[in-house]
């Protein structure tokens, strides 16, 4: 019987997997299923960096809706998905116990998702790759208006990985005054870094720190519903 073909290098098994199409994730994790050695070059910090620089920015899995639509289900009032795939290779969506929740999609960034429940006064930090969040109660603190984002907080980060990373919510709010002619004060609360290491248990995120200095707006001032924008380091909200 003649010897087994000799096995390919790491550095060629590299190259192959480098064409793999990123739009199609699904291609990359078989390959990382089928051995050790190829889950191991896959999930190393080494290709994955090599990957994001030859493809460019990830594509775009699929988006996040919040809100309910009449006409749903043959006519019947339903909720629209929260979580749409673009591609065949779906992430893992929340499960049953959900459904009788009021959460909905407030913002998404750097690998992670941001639920809120209006109703009770809780965010839901969720992992939408591995399906693992975290629970956080709303700072203790009277609002009107509110704008939140969350955000790595690891100092140089890349971004390419960092949803195992710790990370930060920040709450920003106007409470309006007693009076009609009375201005509105905005505040701002950063809850303290967590880390995203979900497998150890996952307690609830109670802690925040002090709030910011506060700002005096017009009467009228509001925080529109938009999702905040990241440039560099600083986080903008539309007032």
């Amino acid at each position: 019987m003649p010897p087994p073909p000799p096995s390919l290098s790491g550095e060629l098994l590299e190259e192959i997997f480098l064409c793999l199409p990123p739009d199609e994730p699904a291609c990359l994790v078989r390959a990382s299923l089928s051995s050790k050695l190829w889950l191991g070059l896959l999930s190393g910090p080494c290709f994955r960096g090599r990957y994001h620089d030859h493809h460019g920015a990830p594509p775009m899995l699929g988006f996040l809706r919040g809100f309910w639509l009449e006409g749903c289900h043959r006519g019947k009032k339903g909720p629209v998905p929260r979580f749409t795939s673009t591609v065949k290779f779906g992430v893992r969506i929340p499960d049953d116990e959900w459904d009788d929740c009021d959460y909905s999609a407030w913002d998404c960034r750097h690998g992670r998702v941001l639920l809120g429940d209006a109703r009770n006064s809780a965010f839901l930090v969720w992992d939408p790759m591995t399906g693992c969040r975290r629970g956080l109660d709303w700072p203790n603190l009277v609002d009107d208006s509110r704008g939140v984002a969350v955000l790595c907080a690891l100092s140089g980060c890349d971004h390419r990985t960092c949803h195992a990373a710790p990370f930060q919510v920040v709450f920003v709010g106007v409470e309006m005054g007693e009076d009609e002619d009375d201005d509105c004060v905005a505040f701002a609360c950063v809850s303290l870094p967590e880390t995203g290491d979900w497998s150890k248990p996952c307690p609830p995120l109670d802690q925040w720190g002090e709030p910011c200095p506060l700002l005096h707006l017009p009467a009228d001032a509001f925080i529109r519903p938009i999702p905040p924008v990241l440039i560099q380091e600083a986080l903008h909200f539309m007032i």
